[in-house]
């Protein structure tokens, strides 16, 4: 009888839109401010990892700048992390903004 690994750890990257939530929502599941949160776009140029401790597992959580059309160098930059981080995740939170909805510009994600 052989014994399977039970796999007790994982990747979740939470991309949306700028400006969607996405380091709220990193900060509520942590229940501590780790990500800067603001009203203006493009706060988060990096991303970044916050770990949630459940039980036995743990969920390593991406928090990835928005997605959107780069135009500058630094915009390429941006967004290339938060796709980076897609391929690097187990799981993928897209984050909608509840009053924009379903816009265009977070579908196109």
């Amino acid at each position: 009888m052989t014994t399977r690994a039970v796999k007790r750890c994982g990747f979740a990257a939470i991309v949306g839109a700028p400006n969607a939530g996405k380091s709220t929502l990193l900060n509520a599941l942590l229940g501590e401010k780790l990500a800067i949160t603001s009203p203006k776009p493009q706060t988060t140029r990096t991303r970044i990892l916050g770990i949630l401790n459940h039980r036995k597992a743990q969920i390593c959580l991406l928090d990835t700048p928005g997605m959107f059309a780069p135009r500058s160098r630094l915009d390429r930059a941006m967004v290339g992390a938060a796709w980076q981080s897609l391929e690097d995740a187990d799981a993928i939170l897209l984050v909608v903004d509840a009053v924009r909805g379903l816009d265009a510009k977070t579908q196109r994600i």
